[in-house]
């Protein structure tokens, strides 16, 4: 239990190397081509928020005071401004005698979050007057602040045999974010007792290897020599202890913490050797990515990204088939950065065909999206086969790949696979072939397969359930019809774009690809349709957009940029019915 403990409280996946800008994912052209950046949000507050909240601080009902004291926060995190000038009032309600616990403790938080640095003297007294609860919240604060009347209240909590736990825990975490040196000794004291609880000596090794970079080695050399009694509690506060040392004892020290291949905490110390210098860990990366525990596997690997070479993205491309999600998604995204460079693409493109072909569907997946990124034709035919798959993942992912690869030997099996899921979808559901028969449209516009065009027109029409394979057949009529007016099909998309039936109106994607695809084959009589939905201004939203755009394509003119909509004004517990004052920040 104690192991399972700190390996999920302790260890975070993190990225595998700097400017990985994230996951490859399978996107839909309908959402992008053409593209309308909506205008930025107009942030404009028209209501006397700050006067009627104060007038509700100075009444004595102290629920009034908690529930306007915890809405200034709120208020002050969205974006509503001036609400410093409740400081006073805040003050007020959090040092008086007679305040209720709860709403001093609202009047602290808002204080808090309108980082009032300058109450940070009365936070602090009243605080140490109080109970544990408003400690804990108000000595963050402090330490973020580095406030230095509180260090001597931490250091004599640590010095003191019947502080709590709790408290001795919050003065370790304040000591350590203001690093101060003058706490180490005791931070020793705590974490070297044995009889001490684990989390409190983890805790306190923390806080000294945040405060020091240098000469803890001595103190995590011996604990990692000690086996007994807690060798696991022992190994964790050595790698606490050599968070921000770089010598070369340190780096020995990690290193062997490292060979251990402790899942508690050797991948905490592989992370802080990737840090110091990735060559240290590149020696136990092949054993590390063949481990159970995924943090080992993610550090291993990092240290291969951070240090490349064409034997080392061969070993990488076995993780595309990672069970771990995010290891996978990573590594694909990793490749495809490393496959920039010249001198890693052949390998990176044939060892993630390795990975295609394999039996793994997560190895297949991550393979299509990577290849099909990388535009590698010859994995063209293993993505057609992979149109088979029972797994939406991989299914989904080749169909993706299919419209990046655009390989015109594909053409028919595309439209074989629409038509076989057009008939299959009829007879029962099946997850993944909305997405897929989408991206399978996309693909036929992409390549003009004009084949395709009778399937495509049966899903023209209304029908709720698949909006994704009707928005890309719709796109894909853009592309087939392009600059090529069709008065019946184009009479068809403006119905769709006109479709707000009561209780069951067209979906507002299938509308903006419509609107899309009568722009595209220059069907101009729809124009003054459009015209319509233009005056005063556009809608700022994606349909707005693309109306916009298209009137402007079939027309030649220039129409009124939209309206920024407004920022959300938010819904509190007390509101003002008047409109008197504007701010604008």
């Amino acid at each position: 239990m104690l192991r399972c403990f700190f390996l999920w409280a302790l260890i975070v996946l993190t990225p595998f190397a700097a400017g990985v800008g994230g996951e490859l994912t399978a996107d839909f052209l309908m959402d992008t081509d053409p593209e309308f950046p909506a205008p930025a949000l107009a942030k404009r507050f028209t209501r006397d928020f700050q006067g009627l909240w104060l007038q509700a601080l100075k009444k004595p009902e102290v629920d009034l005071q908690r529930m306007t004291a915890e809405t200034v926060a709120r208020a002050h995190l969205h974006g509503i401004p001036g609400l410093t000038a409740l400081i006073p009032e805040l003050e007020t309600i959090f040092t008086a005698n007679n305040s209720h616990p709860s709403a001093r403790f609202a009047a602290a938080r808002a204080l808090i979050v309108l980082e009032s640095r300058d109450s940070a003297a009365k936070l602090f007294e009243i605080s140490q007057k109080q109970g544990s609860d408003l400690r804990q919240l108000v000595e963050p604060a402090l330490a973020k602040w580095d406030f230095s009347p509180v260090r001597a209240v931490w250091m004599a909590r640590l010095l003191s045999p019947k502080t709590e736990l709790t408290e001795t825990i919050l003065a370790i975490h304040g000591l350590g974010q203001v690093r101060d040196p003058a706490a180490i000794p005791v931070l020793s004291s705590i974490f070297r007792d044995s009889l001490r609880s684990a989390s409190l000596r983890i805790e306190a090794a923390q806080a000294a290897g945040t405060i020091m970079d240098a000469g803890l080695e001595g103190d995590a050399r011996q604990l990692f020599a000690s086996l007994t009694p807690s060798p696991v509690v022992n190994r964790l506060c050595a790698v606490r202890l050599l968070e921000r040392h770089s010598s070369d004892e340190a780096r020995q020290i990690l290193v062997q913490l490292a060979q251990e291949f402790d899942p508690s905490f050797s991948a905490d110390a592989m992370k802080r050797l990737n840090e110091l210098d990735p060559e240290l860990v590149t020696p136990l990366a092949d054993t590390g990515m063949g481990h159970a525990d995924q943090h080992l596997r993610e550090q291993a690997a990092h240290s291969y990204f951070l240090r490349p070479s064409v034997e080392r993205i061969q070993r990488l491309a076995i993780l595309l088939g990672d069970p771990h999600p995010a290891i996978r998604q990573r590594v694909a995204a990793g490749l495809f950065e490393l496959s920039q460079k010249p001198e890693f693409d052949e390998t990176i493109r044939t060892s993630a065909m390795l990975v295609l072909n394999s039996d793994r569907w997560q190895g297949q997946s991550q393979g299509a999206l990577l290849l099909g990124q990388l535009q590698h034709g010859a994995a063209a035919d293993r993505c057609v086969t992979l149109l088979e798959s029972n797994r939406p993942e991989v299914m989904i992912a080749a169909a993706w790949a299919l419209r990046k690869l655009a390989e015109p030997r594909t053409a028919v099996a595309i439209v074989d696979k629409i038509r076989r899921q057009t008939a299959e979808r009829k007879l029962r559901p099946i997850r993944g072939v909305d997405e897929q028969v989408g991206h399978l449209f996309e693909a036929c516009g992409v390549m003009k397969i004009k084949e395709a065009e009778p399937l495509i027109l049966g899903y023209v029409p209304k029908d709720l359930t698949m909006i994704r394979s009707r928005g890309g057949a719709i796109w894909a009529l853009g592309q087939l019809h392009l600059g090529v007016p069709d008065d019946n099909l184009s009479n068809q998309l403006i119905g769709r774009y006109l479709d707000d039936q009561a209780n069951y109106p067209e979906h507002p994607l299938i509308k903006q690809a419509s609107v899309v695809a009568i722009a595209r084959m220059d069907a101009k009589q729809q124009a003054e349709v459009l015209r319509k939905f233009l005056t005063p201004r556009p809608s700022p939203t994606p349909l707005g957009l693309a109306t916009r755009w298209a009137a402007r394509e079939l027309t030649g003119e220039e129409f009124p940029e939209p309206e920024p909509d407004a920022y959300p004004q938010g819904v509190w517990f007390l509101e003002p019915l008047d409109v008197t004052k504007e701010h604008a920040p």
